[in-house]
């Protein structure tokens, strides 16, 4: 069996008959705004229908606007799923959510009780990079018996979503 991931965190998680219901995208709005309120992203994107929306929590003040085209063209052309893997992960990857711009430097247990995320267990994405850059190089000294294909692949994913401002979700 394999382990699905992907870029957003609505097509992993949400509910589909919200998404699918929801042709203007205000569902989807309102539940990534709840998202933002939890504080663990300064600000992050998502894939709302055929558009990108970006949102921000600045202390507390949680806002959203609607990508321009230019911005967003690039997110829409890759897609919310990067695809299924059977291969072992490297334990650098080991969590449910890597979120951008994180308000801490450490990984946790999403507490929100009543969020669909709550007890997801997230990392800030840039160490899982730095730990994915050690990996190739245990990789390449012969220290680390692991398919570098597979990393050099899921790295590309997790760079993607740091450039991008997108979570990376693995279920």
């Amino acid at each position: 069996m394999g382990t699905s991931y992907g870029a957003g965190i609505v097509h992993m998680v949400a509910e589909a008959d919200m998404v699918e219901g929801d042709p203007t995208g205000e569902a989807v709005i309102a539940w990534l705004l709840e998202i933002a309120a939890i504080g663990l992203s300064r600000r992050f994107r998502d894939f709302v229908g055929d558009r990108v929306a970006e949102f921000t929590n600045d202390d507390g003040h949680v806002a959203w606007r609607w990508l321009p085209d230019d911005e967003a063209a690039p997110i829409l052309e890759a897609g919310p799923s990067f695809g299924d893997t059977r291969d072992e992960w490297p334990a650098a990857m080991d969590h449910d959510l890597f979120i951008p711009n994180c308000t801490t430097d450490r990984a946790g247990n999403v507490e929100a009780d009543g969020s669909p995320l709550d007890r997801w267990f997230y990392t800030p994405v840039e160490p899982v990079i730095t730990g994915m850059h050690h990996v190739l190089d245990e990789i390449d000294s012969g220290d680390y018996d692991g398919d570098r294909e597979t990393v050099v692949e899921l790295l590309g994913h997790l760079d993607f979503c740091r450039t991008h401002h997108l979570f990376m979700v693995v279920a």
